[in-house]
């Protein structure tokens, strides 16, 4: 009997190893895949999706705009910026690119439309649309992700400079490798 129970034990304690073994034990998840794209083409995939963006809003509605931003530093992808997306690649030395643009509208704009114009844009492109319904993290209004790794949080201000409304976008690209010459001090 005793010699049973042993036994017993020695098969549960090597099945539990085999199935521990067999990759059945917490795996960490793969790493974002870096993106092969160069710092100039980030950039301007990035500025002319915020054109597009501007576009769908009728050109009488926007008063005043600043951007969108031609150069910005190359932030280390280890910088968490409360997006959707884990940017905690510091072992890769990639890097990403923010952008930005700053639209100011008429009294007469209609932002939850523009907003729901901006998320129905995306529809059906595989993009990530997340509103500020509980399910964005970022705190944005709205949030637009494409599959290529840029990201798009849009946030509606309303009675800001000068008792303007102001739409404002903050982009983030994917995380890339810098190019040989990078100066973390540069804009790019």
């Amino acid at each position: 009997m005793k010699h049973r129970l042993f036994r017993a034990l020695a098969v549960a304690v090597l099945a539990c190893t085999c199935l521990v073994a067999s990759g059945c034990a917490v795996q960490k998840p793969d790493p974002e895949p870096i993106s092969p794209l160069t710092f100039p083409e980030v950039r301007t995939i990035q500025n002319e999706q915020l054109e597009e963006f501007a576009a769908l809003i009728p050109a009488e509605q926007i008063v005043d705009r600043w951007g969108p931003i031609e150069a910005t530093a190359g932030l280390s992808c280890d910088t968490d910026l409360g997006g959707r997306k884990p940017y905690f690649q510091e072992e890769t030395g990639t890097r990403m690119l923010t952008g930005g643009m700053d639209l100011y509208l008429s009294d007469s704009a209609d932002v939850p439309a523009i907003l729901e114009q901006f998320a129905a844009s995306k529809s059906g492109l595989d993009w990530i649309v997340a509103a500020a319904d509980g399910t964005n993290d970022a705190q944005a209004d709205l949030v637009l992700e494409s599959p290529d790794g840029f990201s798009y949080y849009v946030r509606f201000y309303p009675n800001t400079v000068g008792g303007k409304n102001n739409i404002s976008f903050t982009s983030f690209g994917p995380c890339v490798i810098p190019p040989k010459d990078f100066n973390p001090h540069g804009k790019y």
